[in-house]
């Protein structure tokens, strides 16, 4: 028997090049043609309709172009392009990217078919603010801990994203200048170096201080209209992909548009002695694994339901008689709920389908059947659960579209990267990045000597402490003696120095290795950039396991850098 493990491998997941995915999707729609009726998708894309229009008229994201995507949404023939994502901080660039891929496949599939495409991205903003992407976002600095900037958003834990307030002024007055500082501190650092030209690097400097203002605008105008921090955020992302970049991408709340699949919850809820026991095979003798569901899943009712406190409640399984229930207390208040759905052939469940949201597993199984799906791009962490979704799917007897995950590496000479290397040379004494691990093994090898010398004399301090013979004014000078000596023994090795210098060489790899969020990419690239070298990318190379480098406003100083950016 197939199970998730065995997914893990299948083809579903795996596609060299967005040619490769197209044909999947092709194929998937004249079979889902064949296999059923499909009146029940198109009225859920009216309701859908609804639910995204609201969302852009608030954001004051309903272009031309998303008014056209909505008017073809609504049309009996339409192909349906999912992705989904929380509504993050300055989201990553892999989370803007999906919409980018949707955008092109989108484009393939209407040459192909001759029907209108639509790319569908849902906003999970009943998610929980648990989640550290949520309400932090990074940027690349060599000289913070990790080589990471945190930009950060206090919120109470155990909530609803779209149960917190919007940003205050001053929380964004706070972003705003921890940004433009950081611009300014990546600067200074490389202004220090004599190979580059500082009338070159001001000029340039200048540019990514233009970038970021214009970014800025969207930021505060998305606060100005957001009621909630879930808006905010979402709000953001709707801005850049629909009026920067100028896709028809069509964003809905899931806390407006789920209610409308309550007879998708039903027929899972009708099926759930089936539906458990296919969510145990799906999950395997290892029960939860990394990025899968809930070790307890198979017996959990498919949905969350809300408390009024803005925090979910885990429904448990619970028969009466001829009846399927679920009881469960709230994660946050810990309030206790016991509902009953009646019959467990015919659940109801209309009184509360306002305060439900999917689980991560019925969540794909849910849109995916409701609105005739014909692919769907994920995430990286999500990669378990849609595999153990896909398991379900196939042994419920429900289709199950195409899901490709598309994270590349950006790889791009950004003011971070560039202040990481100006560190990099200054202490190694070379600009070959290929040398890393020989200069960084040599640091250790120096600092490791020094430790030893350092515990040797800390023994002796211990062996003296212990020595009762020893007069109490001759231990006290035999002490001051050693650290005297384990200070010198610092300062003549410039042990600090060399301490703080190998800390930096740590920070150097995590500035490079970083995936950072979208602010950096509107300093360095250019929003707009980033969306034409992207596409660029995927219409060129199309290689979807494939990095992507990036050209930037700083590249001028990093042509003659060996290795610096693979």
């Amino acid at each position: 028997m197939e199970t998730s493990k065995d997914l893990a491998h299948s083809s579903c997941f795996l596609y060299k090049t967005v040619e490769d995915v197209a044909e999947s999707c092709v194929a998937f729609y004249h079979d889902s043609l064949e296999r059923k009726d499909t009146t029940e998708n198109v009225e859920r894309r009216n309701q859908l309709a609804k639910w995204i229009r609201d969302f852009h008229q608030k954001s004051q994201t309903l272009t031309p172009k998303v008014e056209e995507a909505i008017g073809n949404l609504e049309k009996d023939s339409c192909l349906v392009l999912m992705t989904a994502h929380q509504p993050n901080l300055f989201a990553y660039g892999g989370v803007l990217r999906k919409a980018t891929f949707n955008q092109v496949l989108a484009e393939i599939l209407f040459k192909r078919l001759g029907i209108p495409v639509v790319s569908f991205f849902g906003v999970a903003d009943q998610d929980l603010v648990d989640d550290r992407w949520v309400k932090t976002a990074q940027l690349p600095d060599v000289e913070k801990r990790n080589g990471l900037l945190e930009l950060r958003f206090d919120a109470p834990e155990k909530l609803m994203i779209n149960s917190i307030g919007k940003p205050s002024e001053r929380v964004l007055l706070s972003w705003q200048n921890e940004i433009k500082n950081w611009i300014s501190r990546q600067s200074a650092s490389i202004e220090r170096d004599p190979g580059f030209s500082n009338l070159q690097l001001d000029s340039k400097r200048s540019e990514s201080f233009k970038n970021f203002e214009a970014f800025w605008k969207l930021i505060q105008r998305a606060n100005d209209f957001a009621c909630s921090y879930a808006d905010f955020n979402a709000f953001v992302i709707s801005g850049i992909v629909n009026e920067v970049w100028g896709y028809a991408t069509l964003f809905s709340r899931f806390s407006d548009c789920q209610k409308i699949f309550e007879s998708e919850f039903c027929g899972l809820l009708a099926r759930f002695e089936d539906y458990s026991i296919y969510v145990k095979e799906a999950m395997g003798s290892e029960g939860k694994l990394n990025g899968g569901v809930f070790g307890k899943e198979s017996e959990t009712i498919p949905f969350w339901y809300h408390c009024n406190c803005g925090s979910k409640t885990r429904l448990a399984v619970a028969y009466m008689d001829n009846s399927i229930g679920g009881r469960g207390s709230c994660l946050r208040c810990g309030k206790e709920y016991v509902f009953d759905f009646q019959s467990k052939t015919d659940p109801q469940i209309s009184g509360i389908v306002s305060q439900i949201s999917a689980r991560s597993l019925s969540m794909p199984l849910i849109f995916f059947h409701g609105l005739g799906t014909s692919c769907y791009v994920g995430g990286v962490g999500g990669q378990e659960y849609l595999m153990q979704a896909k398991y379900v799917a196939k042994r419920l007897g429900l289709s199950f579209p195409p899901v490709l995950v598309w994270r590349p590496k950006d790889f791009y000479a950004g003011i971070g990267q560039l202040s990481a290397l100006v560190h990099f040379k200054r202490i190694s004494g070379t600009s070959d990045f290929a040398k890393y691990e020989k200069i960084k093994s040599g640091f250790k090898k120096i600092l490791g000597e020094i430790d030893r010398e350092i515990q040797e004399i800390e023994k002796q301090k211990v062996n003296i402490m212990s020595n009762l013979e020893i007069e109490k004014e001759e231990r006290i000078q035999s002490l001051k003696d050693l650290a005297g000596k384990q200070s010198e023994l610092r300062r003549i090795t410039n042990y600090s120095v060399l301490m703080r210098n190998f800390k930096l060489l740590e920070n150097v790899v995590g500035v490079m290795s970083l995936h950072p969020c979208i602010v950096d990419y509107a300093v360095n690239v250019g929003l707009e950039q980033t969306s034409e070298q992207w596409i660029a990318f995927l219409k060129e190379n199309g290689n979807l396991s494939s990095n992507i480098r990036l050209k930037t406003l700083y590249d001028v100083f990093f042509q003659s850098i060996a290795g610096m950016l693979e």
